[in-house]
């Protein structure tokens, strides 16, 4: 399940250098495009080199099982209430405890209530190494999410990026300095398309609200075109964009049909959305699946409609599936998608642009399957997965060497 180190005549690693202890230290536990990462980390991590366990701190979702079912240790600190101090006192105890009874060498954090948190604990805790890493650039923080951060900055020894435009986004912090920001790129399996779907399993016990099980569609077909998204139903998505598009959609195609795949807090505002535009015979709206393949094999064309973006897990995952790709011109979605060469990047806000391009991929099937190829091959040249666990263990290493630890 893990990428193995390169071994000597014995079969024991080449570098028998003590393995690092490395945390993961998360927020919450229910399924984004931070969390799948995070699984397809694990999946990857060199076991030989680095010793992995995961921290979270509020109960979401099945992010803890999912890493525990990959081999992992996972703990929950239960925080409830965001800013409840008595929770958070507790799980400032528990965390600090785990730090140094695991003699943790390197923690690596994920979000903003996580960035704070974490890296108090880890400095009081003396952890050598502390990283955060740099996703979405959330508009609307107020001055007291800036003093948190300021105050936290020289704490952290490395910000990692997953885009350009994050980290230019964090340079334009003055407290952050340049050298301590680096891009990583999001990487995926260039096989991932092509390896069998776990298409079964759900994020939660109950079924579907729509029968995934007999599929979106049984088989591509020429008059009834696909559309789909996939991603968290929550303010910094745009979900509501692909529904306003898709009655200029229809007039076009009557037999298309649209596809939302996700959970979130703005999910049933969609489907009343959807509802009050009498669109319900024409779109599917179903539950996450941890392994999508099952529906992104029934697409014709990929849409992420979005106010905010890193570098987007689904778009990458939509590419290795040969799919072309609308997107929001937003964060690092430029980085992935190529305007007019593997897809079309539209104006944030704006249904009439998201309907003219779809229209236009339906209108011209030659051109979205060139679109597709072509994004297949940037997503399998550019973004492997090796890419990604390379830099992150080299910069892994770097740090711990620099503190000392090796």
């Amino acid at each position: 399940m893990s990428r193995r180190a390169k071994t000597d005549e014995t079969g024991r690693p080449a570098d028998r250098k003590r393995r690092l202890n490395l945390l993961l230290l998360n927020a919450a536990t229910d399924l984004g495009g931070t969390e799948i990462m995070l699984l397809r980390f694990l999946e990857k991590v060199d076991t030989y080199r680095f010793n992995v366990a995961v921290v979270a701190f509020f109960d979401r979702g099945p992010l803890l099982t999912e890493v525990r079912r990959r081999g992992f240790e996972a703990i929950l600190l239960t925080i409830k209430h965001q800013w409840n101090a008595l929770e958070i006192v507790y799980a400032f105890v528990r965390l600090h405890r785990f730090l140094r009874s695991n003699r943790i060498d390197i923690v690596h954090m994920n979000g903003f209530y996580t960035n704070i948190l974490g890296s108090l604990v880890a400095r009081m805790a003396r952890t050598p190494v502390v990283i955060t890493a740099v996703r979405t650039e959330v508009s609307g923080r107020n001055g007291y999410h800036n003093a948190l951060e300021q105050a936290t900055a020289h704490w952290i020894d490395l910000y990692i990026s997953v885009s350009e435009q994050s980290r230019f986004q964090m340079l334009r912090k003055p407290w952050v300095q340049d050298g301590k920001v680096v891009v990583v790129h999001n990487g995926i399996d260039p096989g991932w398309a092509r390896t069998p779907s776990n298409s079964g399993r759900r994020t939660h016990g109950s079924r579907s609200r729509s029968d995934t099980s007999v599929g979106v569609r049984s088989t591509r077909a020429k008059d009834r075109p696909c559309i789909g998204m996939i991603g968290a139903f929550n303010r910094l998505k745009a979900q509501e964009l692909l529904v306003l598009a898709a009655p200029r959609v229809l007039n076009r195609f009557p037999k298309a049909r649209f596809v939302l795949m996700g959970e979130g807090k703005t999910r049933a505002r969609i489907i009343n959305l959807i509802r009050q535009t009498r669109l319900s015979e024409y779109f599917v709206v179903l539950d996450y699946a941890i392994d999508p393949r099952h529906i992104l094999s029934q697409l014709d064309i990929f849409v992420l409609a979005t106010h905010t973006e890193g570098l987007p897990v689904s778009i990458l995952e939509a590419m290795t599936f040969g799919l072309p790709v609308v997107a929001s011109r937003v964060g690092g979605i430029p980085e992935i998608v190529q305007d007019g060469s593997t897809g079309i990047l539209v104006p944030p806000d704006n249904p009439e642009a998201i309907a003219s391009a779809i229209i236009d991929l339906l209108d011209h099937p030659a051109k979205a399957r060139k679109m597709g190829m072509l994004g297949q091959s940037r997503a399998e040249r550019d973004f492997g997965i090796d890419k990604m666990m390379e830099a992150l263990e080299n910069h892994y290493h770097c740090l711990a060497r620099r503190k000392g630890v090796l």
